[in-house]
């Protein structure tokens, strides 16, 4: 391997790829590094399994929706590199334990025609919310996809326009300050409408202030629809890998960088565990941006004042973390008491499902905080199969299951609380997935502490900096550091910690390779 490169790229997850092939696009030497055997990160498909070799397990996200909105496989051709999607709707689905079910639909409409079944009143306030949440899109997609220091003159002017003709401007500031709790429970009052409204997504403490900008999300997957990658979400870390070394950029796995190397105030390139030494023009560090400023750089070199705003950078305001289950099955999961209640020929088995009540919420969110592990742990849980039978033998199933309440630091260690935590995962869905304990062949567990060394991150944080609405936009992951410059020459920050959010976008990483193709430019390092 080449010791100089005018880029280095830290990690290989899909934000630091999509980094790289956009800085490769532009005619520089790329050299992407991570620390793992297998690239990916959260979008990492892989056969972990041990008993199950030929079953495909998606080690963290499975969903794409930001990505939709990104350009990115537009532009980067990804389909030459075999990058395909398949489009899930009905997206969601609530599983009531006796036996109902909710879809939530593309079509704001369609999902109003389920809810009417259970409550008229709930069915027009879906449609209202529905309505404040597509304004909120034409406000909040054009920032989302621009750089929040820096905006693009043509994204701000839009999101400018849609401002001034905003009518749903009172619901929405309404949303972004009252609680996800306050917004559902006065908007809502059926509990079969409730529930999925509380668990979808979980970013943030449900009852605490400034939560209910949380539900957003519904209004993105209304606009943009939810994506499934066929091959599992490997096939986007792939793709880009695919595209990066056509453009002549490399992919170094197995490789830790250990120390960030400083000349004269400027990174010049990075130690790796080895104590090779790697030289390059500019490092992006696609890693946890708490562990870039405060562990990678060399002591002295940030600033007293810099170095508290990293030490502040949130990964555990809130005491509740992930928890991840991953099973290979010998044959199909089904779900007959929910689809014998379904009039059409919906497959209940291949959307993200929930399953728990809106009062159960509440309380697993104070228990969690407490140091408690609620029983059941709220879910979401799909059987990725159903929708891409590639993933497993035929006939065979796999399953995924994630949590984000479970506490960081319970009363009992993780280290003994793990299998107990998977076997009340699993006791909770056989009551809903027909031969889900008889037909499991084996099981990949991951708690915080697991998660935590798995994905190189803080707490068992997989989004890298808390999801408070303090800490988006400019202020992610901290004030000054929003625009993906650091205060250290020749260093840049990507990731699910910068701008605009975790979850698979790859928008960070494309926002950050312009930054940094601009100022080699401006700086005739190009």
């Amino acid at each position: 391997m080449n010791q100089s490169t005018d880029v280095i790229v830290i990690g290989a997850g899909h934000n630091a790829l999509v980094a790289a092939c956009y800085l490769a696009r532009a005619g520089l030497d790329v050299t992407v590094l991570e620390a793992h055997d297998r690239p990916g990160g959260m979008t990492a498909t892989n056969p972990v399994i041990p008993e199950a070799p030929k079953h495909l397990i998606n080690e963290g996200s499975i969903d794409s929706t930001l990505f939709r909105v990104s350009g990115i496989e537009r532009e980067l051709g990804l389909g030459r590199f075999g990058l395909r999607q398949k489009e899930l709707d009905p997206m969601h689905a609530y599983l009531d334990p006796e036996g109902d079910s909710l879809c939530i639909w593309r079509d704001p409409c369609r999902t109003a025609d389920e809810i009417r079944h259970f409550s008229r009143r709930d069915a027009q306030a879906w449609l209202d919310l529905a309505r404040t949440l597509d304004a909120a899109m034409d406000v909040v997609v054009p920032f989302m996809t621009t750089n929040p220091v820096r905006p693009n003159p043509r994204a701000l002017l839009s999101a400018l326009k849609a401002v001034r003709g905003y009518r749903e401007l009172w619901p929405l500031l309404h949303m972004m300050t009252a609680s996800q709790a306050e917004i559902v429970s006065e908007r809502f009052e059926h509990p079969i409408v409730r529930a999925p409204l509380a668990g979808l997504p979980i970013f943030a403490p449900m009852d605490g202030d400034d939560t209910g900008w949380i539900l957003i999300y519904l209004g993105m997957i209304h606009r943009y629809g939810l994506g499934r990658f066929i091959g599992g979400t490997g096939s986007l870390p792939r793709a880009l890998i695919g595209y990066l070394e056509s453009k002549g950029g490399r992919v170094r796995t197995s490789t830790r960088v250990e120390e960030l190397l400083v000349e004269s105030g400027r990174v010049t390139g990075v130690r790796i565990a080895s104590g090779e030494e790697l030289r390059a023009r500019a490092v992006v560090a696609g890693c946890n941006p708490k562990i870039t400023l405060t562990q990678l750089l060399p002591d002295g070199v940030l600033s007293p004042l810099w170095l508290e705003r990293a030490a502040h950078i949130p990964t555990s305001r809130n005491p509740v973390s992930f928890f991840k289950l991953d099973l290979a099955l010998k044959g199909r999961l089904g779900l007959p008491r929910h689809q014998a209640k379904r009039d059409d020929n919906v497959d209940l088995r291949a959307p993200i499902s929930t399953m728990h009540t809106y009062e159960h919420y509440l309380k697993s969110w104070r228990q969690a905080q407490l140091g408690e592990l609620p029983n059941p742990i709220p879910t979401l849980v799909t059987i990725p199969t159903a929708a891409d039978p590639t993933q497993a033998p035929y006939d065979q199933d796999t399953f995924w299951f994630y949590s984000g309440l479970v506490p960081i630091r319970p009363r009992e260690p993780w280290e003994t609380l793990r299998d107990k935590a998977a076997q009340i995962v699993i006791d909770d869905c056989a009551r809903y997935f027909e031969g889900i304990e008889e037909l499991e062949i084996g099981r990949m567990v991951r708690s915080p502490v697991d998660l935590t060394e798995r994905f190189a991150t803080l707490d068992g944080n997989i989004f890298h900096v808390d999801g408070v609405i303090q800490r988006h936009g400019p202020l992610r992951p901290g004030w000054g550091l929003g625009g993906y410059r650091t205060p250290v020459l020749g260093l840049y920050l990507t990731g699910a910690g910068t701008h605009p959010s975790a979850g698979i976008s790859g928008t960070a990483g494309k926002l950050a390779a312009t930054v940094v193709i601009k100022e080699l430019r401006r700086n005739g390092s190009q």
